[in-house]
């Protein structure tokens, strides 16, 4: 039996476990004087560092944002009438030196795709009309492919995908969707940028806005050390007779588990556990334990008798 055992634990090293993941800023910590640079805490992802957003314009830096809770500074690039809701009359275009950016890192042996980012657009009463989201990946040569969803009549995507505040109302919509897929997104192993640029405000003083910026994508490979990374991990009994599985850690923090199969199927998980998982479901057998905390990943082999 032991032997068996041996040969289910090797193969558990051929599985590769694609971890889905959203990230979400929410500026929570921006006020009237936090800075061009969001304080919010960042989202944390195993094999991931994500940076804060900050906002960027070289030729008029920025001090503050103009509200709280969210993103939003003015002087950005003119060419829109106050009032006016018909997109060819607009004459401004994107400023390559005025946008908000944010930075996502990967941890060495970690590869990872980019699926999409949703957010939450708003502007003042004269603020921008159009926006879009480009990344490092093209050096920021081209917008990235946008839509609307859910549909929304305050916006549009037109041509080039530039999205369009088609009204002059200064409420917060949702809907703004970049859509990520290809090579160009896929196994990624070097960091990655998005800037986010507003254009054709109605007036200097007039402020682009976003707020609950959420990027998805998925882990697609981790090395072995980044698997093993929680200080002071124990998990017992092992082998297991009973049904109550116990975790101890230095940090004792909550953690995500979740419980595969030889075959790399997820047969249990729990999001929020402190030190014990009922197992009482699973079967005897090989398993193997996936552990998360603080935004730091172990693996175990667990027996079940």
């Amino acid at each position: 039996m032991k032997k068996l055992y041996t040969l289910f634990f090797i193969s558990f090293a051929s599985i590769s476990f694609a971890q889905v993941f959203t990230a979400t800023y929410d500026f929570a910590g921006v006020t009237a004087t936090s800075g061009a640079t969001d304080p919010s805490p960042v989202p944390t992802v195993a094999g991931l560092t994500f940076g804060n957003f900050s906002a960027v314009n070289t030729t008029s830096p920025p001090t503050n944002s103009a509200s709280t809770g969210r993103f939003a500074f003015a002087n950005q690039p003119l060419g829109a009438a106050n009032g006016d809701n018909v997109f060819a009359n607009f004459t401004g275009a994107l400023s390559a030196t005025t946008y908000y950016q944010v930075t996502i890192t990967p941890t060495s042996g970690t590869a990872y795709n980019l699926t999409g980012v949703t957010f939450k657009v708003q502007r003042s009463g004269t603020g921008v009309r159009n926006y879009s989201v480009r990344s490092s990946v093209d050096s920021y040569a081209a917008n990235l492919p946008a839509s609307i969803n859910p549909a929304n009549a305050s916006l549009e995507v037109v041509t080039g995908n530039i999205f369009f505040y088609n009204t002059d109302n200064n409420t917060a919509q949702v809907g703004s969707t970049i859509t990520l897929s290809g090579p160009s997104f896929t196994n990624l192993t070097g960091p990655t940028t998005l800037r986010f640029y507003g254009w054709n405000a109605e007036a200097a003083g007039g402020n682009f806005s976003i707020d609950d910026v959420v990027i998805s994508g998925e882990i697609a490979t981790m090395s072995s050390s980044s698997f093993n990374a929680i200080e002071g991990l124990t998990m017992y009994p092992n082998p297991l007779k009973g049904d109550t599985l116990f975790f101890t850690s230095t940090a004792n923090a909550n953690k995500s588990v979740q419980i595969f199969d030889i075959l790399g199927k997820e047969v249990l998980s729990s999001k929020e556990i402190n030190s014990t998982m009922n197992v009482s479901g699973l079967a005897a057998g090989v398993y193997l334990v996936k552990i998360t905390e603080e935004g730091k990943t172990a693996t175990k082999k667990l027996v079940i008798e």
